[in-house]
């Protein structure tokens, strides 16, 4: 009964308002004078409406929608985002508006934040840092204020959340373990679990605790036998991408310790990277680089078509992120050594043993492009800050492109390659290279890129490694998006989420937090 008085004052409290009072308002007010994120979007909304109230002269749709803005952290939102300041007041019924303006004002703000959350619902809160965006990509591929008007005429905002979040079961796993983490901080009694034992034994309470606020149990209460809670700790370490071989190294200790709110963090930014991207995989295959994982997946619409581990640039030589599209594919390519390699690394092997060029099949050009002979020049007169010749690898079995490159443009000068080192896809952490990407399936992703020319990819395999081949390169008939990302959390083809190393330390609420301790 109280409920429902407080629901009638609450509703006689507002202004009657009328859709050519809603209309003159919204075409007269300035941007200025009202704070709104989507002032365009709120437009078009009340014009799709008729100019109908939606929020202030209907206590439903209201109570609805300040509802569904409480679920947003389950969703990898924030809450704080949607006119939060200005909408509290209304949960508790503390606004009492006195003017016929001021029920104007909150209508369209109220507008304003549902927009607001169903656009980062459908695209994502934030979009990921890029050093160079060369498809000037924006995601926008519904008309959310077309969408939420019909959802709000047919009493379907519930069902216009699950209708705009990806169901992709990659989002779907972040989403998941999103709300275990969500569920066991919210716990009254909950404090980060600190494992300072390497006994992996019952007796070991920090290590069970730890393992049950990460999601690897269900309960605390439950004791495992030594060789159960062994397989446990295998699981967390196959979660933070480690060798599972059930010990208890530093590394991994670390990786249990980090709080679990960096955590979550980690998740909520994979979760908005997988909805930012998710327009542009559904027009076409995407390929998707993420960088503290070293992996490439290709999806379409959520489906990983494939999937390849990938060798990525070390601390000191990092891979830049980046958008861009794959133009072409170069069979057999010459590997041009950057200037730094050239000069920095290999100089002082020439000087030592002008052997080393024949040995690695490198050629000398001099800076009209023409092959000259290393013996006829001064080694020892050069330096990096002079050295006007470029090192050229031919190709070859020991070429460092291997046999396939894949082209796409970057002011950064890196590409996708094969490697003749395939040893290197053995470990766990692949951060090896100068910053381009070395790629374990090189010659799938070929195959997938020439499907209207495979006889140039069979033809490749068929004759292998050919020393002193020219390169041939092959244009993409489809020319394919590749984003090279940086997600510590990430989820592999089989909807395993993992959290990766932050090997380039971009991520300061990681340290921030550990630091808090």
């Amino acid at each position: 009964m109280a409920l429902l008085i407080n629901a009638l004052i609450t509703t006689s409290a507002y202004a009657q308002l009328n859709s050519e009072d809603i209309q003159q308002f919204i075409v007269k007010t300035d941007r200025s004078v009202i704070s709104l994120q989507y002032p365009e979007n709120v437009k078009e909304f009340y014009k799709t409406n008729h100019y109908n109230s939606v929020w202030i002269n209907n206590d439903f749709n209201r109570q609805h929608l300040l509802q569904l803005l409480t679920t947003a952290s389950s969703l990898g939102l924030q809450e704080e985002d949607y006119q939060y300041d200005f909408i509290q007041p209304f949960r508790f019924n503390l606004i009492i508006p006195p003017t016929h303006n001021d029920s104007l004002f909150a209508e369209i703000r109220f507008t304003d934040a549902a927009i607001h959350f169903f656009r980062d619902v459908a695209y994502g809160n934030r979009k990921p840092a890029i050093g160079y965006n060369g498809l000037g990509y924006l995601p926008d591929c519904f008309n959310i204020p077309v969408l939420l008007a019909a959802a709000v005429s047919e009493n379907r905002l519930d069902v216009l959340v699950k209708d705009l979040e990806p169901a992709f079961p990659s989002y779907i796993a972040l989403k998941k373990l999103l709300i275990v983490f969500n569920q066991r901080m919210n716990d009254s009694t909950f404090k980060d679990t600190i494992i300072t034992s390497v006994s992996v034994n019952s007796k070991n309470r920090q290590l069970s605790l730890r393992l049950y606020q990460i999601g690897i149990i269900d309960s605390p209460q439950v004791k495992y036998s030594d060789a159960a809670l062994k397989q446990k700790v295998q699981s967390a370490q196959r979660q933070f991408n480690l060798p599972d071989d059930g010990i208890l190294r530093k590394t991994f200790i670390e990786a249990m310790n980090l709080p679990l709110s960096a955590r979550t963090e980690e998740l909520k930014a994979a979760m908005n990277t997988i909805r930012w991207l998710r327009c542009i995989s559904r027009q076409s295959p995407v390929f998707v680089v993420n960088i503290p994982s070293a992996t490439l997946i290709v999806y379409k619409d959520g489906e990983v078509l494939l999937e390849s581990k990938v060798i990525v640039g070390k601390r000191s030589t990092p891979t830049p992120t980046l958008a861009g599209k794959i133009t072409e594919v170069v069979l057999y390519p010459y590997w041009v050594v950057p200037q730094k390699i050239a000069t920095r690394e290999l100089l002082p092997l020439i000087r030592r043993n002008i052997g080393y060029l024949d040995a690695n099949n490198m050629q000398v050009l001099n800076m009209n492009g023409k092959v000259v002979n290393p013996a006829n020049i001064d080694w020892h007169k050069l330096s990096p800050s002079y050295f006007p010749y470029v090192l050229r690898q031919s190709t070859g079995c020991d070429n460092s492109l291997g046999l396939v490159k894949l082209n796409f443009y970057s002011p950064y000068g890196v590409y996708l390659h094969d490697t003749p080192w395939k040893v290197l896809f053995n470990f766990n952490k692949r951060y090896f290279s100068h910053g381009c990407i070395r790629v374990q399936k090189a010659i799938e992703l070929a195959h997938f890129l020439l499907q209207e020319n495979t006889i140039a990819i069979d033809t490749l395999e068929e004759k292998g490694c050919l020393r002193n081949q020219s390169p041939i390169a092959v244009p993409v008939s489809e020319k394919i998006p590749v984003f090279v990302l940086y997600n510590t959390a990430w989820v592999d083809s089989a909807s395993i989420v993992q959290f990766n190393e932050d090997i380039y330390e971009k991520l300061s609420f990681r340290f921030k937090n550990a630091l808090l301790r």
